[in-house]
């Protein structure tokens, strides 16, 4: 049986999408204590939903919902630099800043976001800090 087709073949092709999800879902495995089965299952549907928390690592670029004010953004748009635990929390500059400045966000600041993006480095998909 073939995995599902998500938006993430669309950005990153199809064997390196299936390595994120499958990454994801040992995270889960590994830190929640659930069955591969259901991980798989909730990283899928993290994925159709664009849920950062499981969407956001790093070399991705992330742009401004249609529907999100942009006043209450910390830019149009954000380069994920690398991605924290405890709270989860990501690394991000803005590419239109010309002073290059990093930010630490939380987690949840993506939401007001989609991911647009993503440069992966081969065997880096799926890392968590």
């Amino acid at each position: 049986m073939n995995a599902p087709t998500t938006p993430l073949d669309l950005i990153l092709g199809r064997d390196q999408a299936s390595a994120f999800l499958h990454a994801r879902a040992q995270d889960l495995v590994r830190l929640d204590h659930l069955p591969e089965p259901v991980a798989l299952r909730l990283v899928h549907r993290g994925v159709l939903r664009g849920d950062p928390l499981v969407l956001a690592d790093e070399r991705q670029m992330w742009t401004l919902r249609a529907d999100t004010d942009p006043d209450d953004a910390p830019a149009h748009r954000l380069c994920v630099h690398a991605r924290r635990t405890c709270p989860p929390r990501v690394l991000v500059s803005d590419p239109d800043d010309p002073t290059g400045e990093i930010d630490e966000l939380l987690l949840e600041v993506l939401e007001m976001y989609q991911l647009a993006t993503w440069y992966p480095l081969p065997g880096a998909v799926g890392r968590v800090a």
